[in-house]
């Protein structure tokens, strides 16, 4: 199942309609994937290694992706597909050079209706070149999997196994966070909702839009993450 902004964007290209490249975590590609092309991968990984139609993966393979692989990119979509569209996996667009990055812009601008451009990254939206950061639909990343320091995943595990809310409460009032904590406090909390301790569908929302926005703009995270607090 695709989140939501997601659904919308893919019920357009499904249409036949052009919509700019999206950035997206590798497992988000992976259900993308799955779901055009009815396939049931564990991974991008698994994915990798076997050849489906019309999908064309541009890894990052040495820490940077220089102005030789976007040409690649660039070249493929020239070409006609053989499965009625294609779908352009580029990783780790973050690490695209200056040179890399100009020479997608073009694409980026104009992207053809039988191509659906995704992107991973593995950092926020602000790592990327701003050329390209404003051409593209920034939706999630693998800066989602943010580790929690162990001292704060202890009082969220008082407040959810022990209902004793004040320890963490306090701690969220008190003390001034940086950003990625304030992101692994949501992933932790988006943990939550798989185990179960989470059923109200708001706070699920809420949720994953903090995930979204702590990711990809420069809100303040703190009150993105009081917001949902309050929703507990």
């Amino acid at each position: 199942m695709t989140i939501p902004p997601l659904s919308s964007l893919l019920e357009k290209f499904g249409s036949g309609h052009s919509i700019p490249p999206v950035v997206l975590s590798d497992e988000d590609t992976t259900i993308v994937i799955n779901t055009l092309k009815k396939t049931h991968f564990i991974d991008l990984y698994e994915m990798r290694k076997q050849y489906v139609d019309g999908v064309f993966f541009f890894e990052n393979e040495t820490g940077t992706i220089k102005i030789e692989r976007t040409r690649e990119i660039i070249e493929q979509s020239s070409k006609r597909s053989s499965s009625g569209y294609d779908i352009f996996i580029i990783e780790r667009i973050d690490t695209l050079t200056l040179a890399a990055a100009n020479s997608l812009l073009k694409l980026f601008e104009e992207v053809p209706s039988n191509i659906l451009i995704l992107l991973t990254s593995d950092s926020g939206r602000d790592a990327m070149i701003e050329t390209l950061a404003s051409r593209v639909i920034f939706i999630s990343s693998n800066i989602r999997h943010a580790v929690l320091d162990a001292s704060i995943r202890e009082k969220m595990d008082l407040y959810f196994n022990a209902g004793d809310t004040a320890p963490f409460l306090q701690f969220l009032a008190k003390e001034k966070l940086e950003k990625q904590e304030y992101l692994g406090i949501l992933v932790a909390l988006k943990e939550r909702i798989l185990s179960g301790d989470i059923k109200k569908p708001d706070t699920i929302r809420k949720i994953e839009s903090g995930i979204i926005t702590l990711s990809s703009t420069n809100a303040n995270p703190r009150w993105v993450v009081d917001e949902v607090i309050l929703n507990l």
